[in-house]
């Protein structure tokens, strides 16, 4: 691939333009398990509280994230990136200056309505580039790099700064990322550009794969965004640290990068069910028990197993979803309902805790994993059955 630079830049250049979008889509909801108790603190403010907070924000993402899947077949995801990234910038300078539980609540979701607009003109682009596979590996090796950079540097910016010099820092990260944008690829020349949303939607390909495979990631999201709102607690109530978890944190990315390394190096020389059916079962597997967990070792080790097999999985899940429409259709509104998982997936999870305790977490996990990757799996055996390319 080196040997060929119009690829190398094709293919390398967007991808990091796809991560700097996903990393200013997706840090206000993966930083929530550590803001947690910094919020309630600052807001004075119940857990409960906090919740609707969260899922506030998790759905407005979802809506804007869903509501992109049809401008990007249209329009330049460079100029939607561009204003996604600046209203996600407003947003959260916005956070920083209130403390008013209401406000923050609007201004918050107005950062995850920018994040969603971004990431949408990002996955469109990924599913359009020339090997989406590889594409969506190496976005997701920077994306997870920098997220897991971030995680470390968290609590050091709280002890110093508070809440507001993480969504200040967060404000300069999203300006920094806007030159990258203009490596998008430009939506594909298609008859798309001429009709109505309805006609769109309803003639998109592949219908039935793609609301099975959707379907799938919802209900698989379920216990993974389960676990991951209780990641920061499952560690602290085995012993670690605030400051030895952020230390793990930003040594699981060794493990991530080898994970999306591993699948920018197989690419879809194995088609896409095999390496989905390996990474999202080892994942499953190891969330479970992660849920559990309560020797810092294993909980090490298990944060671990579980960041390779997502890393691995990411790019064949947005993959198979990018082979079903080039356009990027299915690959945008497939982005949203796998992050839509990420406001009802908590509420399951304090509810068990609440009423039955860490353990049958674990169940719930490896309940909704197995559903949701025999649907996803079923779909992406299919695409390779019919030599579908992404």
């Amino acid at each position: 691939m080196l040997n060929h630079p119009a690829t190398f830049r094709s293919v390398f250049f967007g991808a990091l333009a796809v991560a700097a979008a996903y990393n200013v889509g997706l840090w206000g909801l993966y930083l929530q398990p550590q803001l947690l108790s910094p919020l309630m603190e600052k807001l004075q403010a119940s857990e409960t509280d906090i919740g609707v907070l969260y899922g506030a924000e998790n759905f407005a993402y979802f809506l804007a994230l869903l509501l992109t899947a049809i401008p990007v077949t249209k329009y330049s995801r460079t100029k939607m990136a561009i204003a996604g990234t600046v209203i996600a910038l407003v947003g959260s300078v916005a956070s920083a200056f209130t403390d008013n539980f209401s406000m923050l609540l609007f201004y918050r979701c107005v950062v995850s309505v920018g994040g969603g607009i971004a990431s949408g003109a990002a996955t469109a682009s990924g599913a359009g580039s020339k090997d989406p596979v590889k594409t969506f590996a190496i976005a997701g090796m920077v994306y997870l790099f920098i997220f897991s950079l971030g995680r470390k540097l968290v609590p050091i910016g709280l002890e110093h700064f508070g809440v507001s010099g993480i969504f200040l820092g967060v404000a300069i990260f999203c300006a920094a990322t806007i030159p990258l944008y203009f490596f998008l690829n430009p939506p594909i020349k298609a008859l798309s550009a001429k009709v109505n949303l309805w006609t769109l939607v309803r003639n998109a390909p592949y219908r039935l794969y793609a609301i099975l495979a959707m379907s799938g990631l919802f209900i698989y999201e379920l216990g993974q965004n389960a676990v991951f709102t209780y990641m920061d607690k499952l560690g602290e109530k085995t012993g670690l640290t605030g400051d030895d978890r952020g230390s793990i944190y930003l040594l699981s990315f060794t493990l991530e990068l080898l994970g999306g390394g591993l699948a920018a190096w197989l690419g879809s020389r194995y088609g896409k069910f095999k390496p989905l059916f390996f990474g999202l079962g080892l994942n499953i597997t190891s969330a479970a028990m992660f849920a559990v967990v309560e020797d810092p070792v294993y909980y090490i080790y298990l944060l671990f197993l579980w960041n390779f097999s997502y890393a691995f999985s990411m790019p064949y899940i947005t993959g198979t979803l990018s082979a079903l429409d080039k356009e990027g259709r299915w690959a945008v509104a497939g982005d949203a309902f796998w992050n839509f998982s990420s406001t009802p997936g908590p509420i399951f999870a304090t509810l068990i805790i609440t009423h039955f305790g860490y353990n049958p977490l674990a169940l719930w996990v490896f309940t909704s994993g197995a559903v949701g990757i025999t649907l996803f799996c079923y779909t992406a055996r299919k695409a390779d059955k019919l030599g579908l390319d992404g």
